[in-house]
């Protein structure tokens, strides 16, 4: 006698033995089984298809060229330790031919002085004569040898541990946002300063009162420009333009971190504009019209439009982008969905746009901006200045932690690696990560 399918709603006899669920199923139900499987595949394809592009959008040149400034900077290093050392040993040869010239010299002058006396008195006996012809004999055997002088060098080849360079997979700096590193540097700014702030290698520029200003490393501001252009809505760097992106509503600017000079471009005016973010080739903008959108522009030859992203299919529903951040083909944005009253970050790829994963912050809704920068081994912390807290998401998606910042956080970035800047309403706070 035939079983009957395993699913219990059903009353047709069963089949086939299904080997994946070991489960006897009727016809229909196996196809729908089979089926089922089958459209699993379909979305794990499109993640296999995000990881490739992901992986063709890295930039090999660009992840060596930023080592290899490491590995240059050694070698000027040690080049300056080298050119020290033999400085130092140059002086001491100096100073040990110098004193034998000393000595000689000072024995010839009371060679002198003892005959001057003598010629004084003319009272010379046969004793001063052989005395005299005494020292003069020494004196000369002292001036061949300093004239025929020989120096012992002892030279030993310099030996290159190969270990002074190691090339391995970093230590994870386990960040805790819980614990904070304590602010170690503060510079003052008034209320009227802009909240805009981005940061390179070299430079954090943000706004400090009336001025555009880059701050070094050692927190020292080492240039300034007046700033009279208008309201600053966002900033980012271009590696390939080597120049600043400064956003604002109705125009874009370029700024030269060397000469602080400023150009508008041209082609990109009376949009709008909120944020921005480079990559390798792109310039992308969002616009403060809840319009669920990213622009795309290339760099180069020319700054021109690329291709309109959007960040839902649904016509009614209105986001707006505060935040865009790029590292290593994808995007960062850091969403303010209004229609959803909800604020989130999506991880998607930057050349096919598609979404890696999504994460929904919990917190009030407001229609404040939301801010997002980049931490090492690609996690993001993301701020939102309404409810005075921090985020920390990982590269997987997930919440890490949150952490509430007083005074009131507006922005903050990451600048020269490891120098966390966030801005509050009269200090700029600097942490060491």
């Amino acid at each position: 006698m035939s079983q009957s399918c395993a699913i219990k709603t059903c009353k047709r006899a069963s089949r086939t033995l299904c080997h994946c669920c070991n489960e006897n199923l009727c016809r229909d139900h196996f196809n729908e089984h089979d089926d089922l499987l089958n459209s699993q595949l379909n979305p794990l394809s499109d993640k296999v298809n995000a990881l490739s592009d992901r992986l063709t959008a890295i930039n090999i040149d660009k992840i060596n060229n930023e080592h290899r400034q490491q590995v240059n900077q050694w070698r000027i290093d040690c080049h300056e330790t080298i050119d020290l050392f033999y400085e130092q040993k140059c002086q001491e040869l100096d100073q040990y031919v110098t004193k034998k010239l000393d000595e000689q010299r000072r024995e010839i002058a009371d060679l002198r002085l003892t005959m001057t006396e003598l010629i004084d008195r003319q009272e010379t006996t046969k004793n001063d004569i052989n005395s005299l012809t005494l020292a003069i004999h020494t004196l000369e055997q002292k001036m061949n040898e300093i004239e025929q002088i020989h120096i012992q060098i002892d030279l030993h080849s310099l030996e290159i541990d190969n270990n002074l360079i190691q090339i391995k997979k970093p230590k994870l700096n386990h960040f805790d946002l819980l614990n904070l590193p304590p602010v170690y540097g503060t510079i003052n700014r008034t209320r009227t300063s802009y909240n805009s702030l981005v940061g390179n290698d070299r430079f954090l520029l943000t706004c400090i009162d009336s001025n555009l200003c880059l701050i070094d490393k050692n927190l020292s501001v080492v240039k300034q420009k007046k700033w009279n252009y208008g309201d600053i809505e966002d900033m980012c760097w271009s590696e390939v333009l080597e120049r600043f992106f400064v956003i604002l509503k109705q125009n874009i600017m370029l700024l030269d971190e060397n000469t602080m000079s400023i150009k508008q471009v041209q082609q990109l005016t009376d949009a709008n504009w909120n944020s921005c973010e480079c990559s390798d080739e792109s310039l992308y903008l969002s616009r403060c019209n809840w319009d669920s959108s990213v622009l795309e522009f290339s760099l180069l030859p020319s700054i021109q439009f690329v291709k309109l992203w959007k960040t839902t299919d649904k016509l009614e529903q209105k986001q707006r982008i505060d935040a865009i951040v790029y590292n290593r083909g994808t995007l960062a944005l850091a969403i303010n969905d209004q229609s959803n009253e909800a604020k989130l970050i999506e991880l998607r790829s930057s050349k096919t746009f598609n979404i890696f994963w999504a994460i929904q912050l919990d917190v009030s809704y407001n229609t404040g901006v939301v801010r997002c920068c980049r931490l090492s081994h690609d996690d993001w912390l993301l701020v939102d200045w309404p409810a005075s807290h921090l985020f920390h998401i990982t590269n997987g998606g997930e919440l890490k932690g949150t952490n509430e910042y007083k005074p009131m956080p507006f922005n903050m970035n990451v600048f020269g690696s490891n120098i966390l800047a966030i801005l509050t309403d009269t200090t700029i706070n600097f942490h060491k990560l």
